[in-house]
């Protein structure tokens, strides 16, 4: 797939292993919408966590949040305590071998980045997520993702 980080999706296949997730591995068309992932997945947009990268403060941060959820500005920067929050531009995604729509919703020691997460997460007995590819969706029950991820859960939303 043009613009892959398969070390990326290495990565993130080596940390659930670590922790023993239950994972469900699926291939698909490349899909860079929610509505096209959730159809190329055969799940409900709801299943699907989408990670953000963000600058928050001075520091990138990923901020993971269900599929069918908005980013509510004005209340992240409230919760984060936050003045200034901005989507990363390009280049600092580039930096970090990453491309949007292929940010899987992890941080250290996955990707160099504080990992914050919307409690709602929660809500689903699973999650679905892209880690590298837009060919390339992870689904597993979302406890295991909790424990293997180590977010820190935030009412986002």
């Amino acid at each position: 797939m043009i613009d892959a980080n398969p070390d990326l999706l290495a990565r993130v296949l080596a940390q659930l292993a670590a922790h023993q997730v239950r994972l469900d591995h699926r291939r698909h068309a490349p899909a860079t919408t929610t509505s096209a992932l959730a159809e190329a997945r055969g799940l409900p947009v709801a299943a699907g966590v989408k990670a953000l990268v963000m600058k928050v403060k001075k520091t990138l941060t990923v901020l993971a949040l269900r599929a069918d959820s908005t980013l509510d500005n004005r209340h992240v920067r409230h919760v984060l305590r936050a003045q200034k929050l901005r989507f990363a531009r390009a280049d600092e995604l580039t930096a970090l071998g990453l491309r949007p729509g292929q940010v899987p919703p992890f941080g250290h020691p996955v990707l160099p980045l504080r990992l914050v997460a919307d409690q709602a997460i929660l809500d689903g007995p699973i999650v679905a997520f892209t880690a590298g590819t837009w060919t390339d969706s992870l689904v597993m029950p979302t406890e295991d993702w909790v424990r293997a991820a180590a977010p820190e859960l935030l009412a986002l939303t």
